[in-house]
């Protein structure tokens, strides 16, 4: 079989790592023959997908619906089976390049992100045109794939139906399920409380620097942020909301690693103090590890992932205080096992997720 991955550029988002994680099954497990068409080669992992065998196809173009008539023209030349493209722009301009096809086929759309909170910082007329992608565009495709289930409700209410409209959650991309060096009776000084996450607005980390100052009042405590800078903007602040609480010798900007297990195994809890997600993989690929976790319970994911908070603590969006209460909840009385934590994570393993979705292309194919 041969599919179509299309998205606008090859970054380090989550998207990008899902559709990596879905090539390489595909290819290695159902011998799919797989084609990545990016706009252009300004993403900083534009190479990736070329390292594991995928061929990558580089449209050359600086917008999304620029990409259309190039992309008809890829369409007609490869002659794919299905598409399957990720973020509203890049998912309406795939829709119109393949109904202007003369190879017409299935096409795949997905969310990643909570839309309203990710269209916040559009202009009214943009946010009206993606609204309008979304809600007759998407009638369009032939499934729409959200990956967790209060993001899926948000696209049906827009679309008016439910029906083409699924729910598959994002792959593990670690499969160790081992343990990492949490152990409330014999604790390695300092605590160590871990973030990942590229430093943006909507990870929300002043929050999270707020609540690690009142922690460190009472406990030995240290927090690493992984994640490369995303806003430059949002990093200065964050420097300087440091510098003022004094707590540049216990924080570290880690940046970006492509690979986070390492700290993943020498953290003691995950802390994620997010505004606003589409599923929150740091979640489950910290569970992976058998890290407990303290998370915002932030559309969408957290609450999901969590079975409602029992197996994780949630707090309130952007409440620094009782952010710091449950970071010292869980240092005091972990909430639940590692061995229900890592059984928990078991869910979302690579093998699963890419049997759903490999259900859901097979679906899309018979009936098209």
């Amino acid at each position: 079989m041969k599919i179509m991955f299309r998205i606008s550029k090859m970054g380090f988002g989550g998207a990008e790592q899902v559709f990596i994680s879905l090539a390489k099954s595909l290819m290695t497990n159902y011998r799919c023959d797989i084609h990545f068409v990016v706009d252009n080669l300004l993403g900083k992992n534009t190479n990736e997908p070329e390292r594991f065998g995928c061929k990558l196809i580089n449209l050359n173009v600086r917008r999304n619906m620029l990409s259309i008539l190039p992309l008809i023209k890829v369409i007609n030349t490869i002659k794919p089976d299905v598409i399957i493209s990720a973020y509203t722009d890049t998912n309406a301009a795939c829709i119109l390049s393949n109904m202007l096809s003369c190879h017409k086929v299935p096409v795949i759309v997905s969310e990643h992100a909570s839309l309203f909170e990710h269209w916040s910082d559009k202009s009214w007329a943009k946010k009206k045109l993606l609204e309008f992608y979304v809600s007759k565009l998407y009638k369009l495709s032939s499934l729409v794939v959200c990956v967790s289930n209060g993001l899926t409700e948000q696209v049906s209410n827009l679309i008016g139906s439910d029906e083409r409209v699924i729910t598959i959650y994002n792959p593990l991309r670690y499969s160790e399920f081992s343990y990492g060096k949490y152990d409330a009776e014999n604790r390695v000084k300092p605590i160590t409380l871990l973030a990942v996450g590229r430093v943006s607005v909507p990870k929300d980390f002043k929050t999270l620097l707020r609540a690690v100052k009142i922690v460190s009042s009472s406990y030995d405590i240290e927090l690493k942020i992984v994640g490369g800078i995303f806003c430059q903007e949002e990093y200065r602040r964050l420097v300087v909301l440091l510098q003022d609480l004094r707590m540049e010798k216990i924080v570290k900007f880690e940046g970006y690693h492509s690979d986070v297990s390492n700290f993943y195994k020498t953290s003691d809890i995950l802390v994620m103090s997010s505004a606003w997600e589409g599923f929150g993989n740091v979640i489950i690929e910290s569970m992976s590890f058998g890290l407990p976790i303290v998370s915002t319970d932030c559309n969408f994911g957290p609450r999901e992932i969590l079975n409602g908070g029992k197996l994780g603590r949630l707090v309130p969006v952007g409440d620094h205080e009782e952010l710091a209460k449950a970071i010292i909840s869980e240092i005091n009385q972990p909430l639940v096992s590692k061995e229900e934590i890592i059984n928990r994570a078991k869910d979302f393993s690579e093998t699963k997720i890419v049997d759903k979705y490999y259900k859901a292309i097979e679906y899309v194919c018979k009936n098209k």
